[in-house]
């Protein structure tokens, strides 16, 4: 008995390709940097559309702290050539090879979502390819967005399932000069979620927290940022 015939590989070079690509090929898996894949039910698709070509740094506007970046770029590239300018997307998900779509679409995140949010949180507007072949736009270019419907935050974790993001607007931050991680460490589970909640409440604004348990340890971590991270560090440890 043969195999299953592999799914017929799609590469749109633009948005218009892209949601024709959507509305004529079936069932499709859509596919960024493929770390991923495992998440959620299998899918059985006639076709796999990747977001590769769809990869560019649109435009950095370093004034207004914001950018417009095609879905299938890698985070990694897009964290280095913004952080040429002194800035970052506050996203750090925990595999690496991610594309910003796929992170978005994902709603993935990590230890920065303590300080920035979610994913959803720092997207101001988007660029969507239908599944009935036409394109759309919603949200704006500017931190300060209008009011309405907010099609951006509803993109935001829907897996494609409700069409496949090409273009992503996007909140930056400040790149910090430096940073510093307090490290606090136990031998009793509980002791050690209450020290994190502890943290989390206690005014010294730090930019990432998170938890580590490996054997009979466990470990609370939390990473500072900018010229104080020394100081804030020293106090978090007290």
């Amino acid at each position: 008995m043969a195999g299953a015939a592999a799914p017929a590989q799609l590469m749109p070079a633009t948005a218009a390709e892209a949601a024709v690509a959507l509305r004529d090929a079936g069932a499709v898996r859509i596919r960024g940097g493929g770390t991923k894949l495992a998440w959620g039910r299998p899918v059985a698709a006639d076709a796999e559309l990747r977001t590769a070509r769809l990869d560019a740094l649109v435009a950095h506007n370093a004034g207004d702290l914001t950018a417009v970046v095609q879905a299938g770029l890698p985070l990694a590239r897009a964290q280095a050539e913004l952080a040429a300018a002194g800035q970052m997307l506050a996203l750090d998900p925990p595999d690496g090879g991610a594309t910003i779509g796929g992170v978005v679409a994902t709603g993935d995140s990590g230890p920065l979502r303590h300080r920035y949010g979610a994913p959803r949180d720092l997207v101001l507007g988007v660029q969507v390819a239908l599944p009935d072949g036409t394109v759309a736009r919603a949200g704006s270019q500017v931190i300060k967005n209008v009011a309405g419907y907010d099609l951006a935050k509803l993109m935001s974790g829907a897996c494609g399932t409700l069409g496949l993001l090409t273009e992503l607007t996007v909140r930056l931050h400040p790149r910090p000069e430096a940073c510093c991680t307090a490290v606090g460490r136990g031998g009793e589970p509980h002791a050690v979620a209450r020290a994190a909640s502890a943290l989390a409440h206690l005014p010294l604004e730090a930019d990432a927290l998170d938890l580590r348990w490996e054997g009979e340890e466990g470990a609370v971590l939390a990473r500072f940022g900018g010229r104080a991270a020394p100081a804030r560090g020293a106090a978090a440890l007290r």
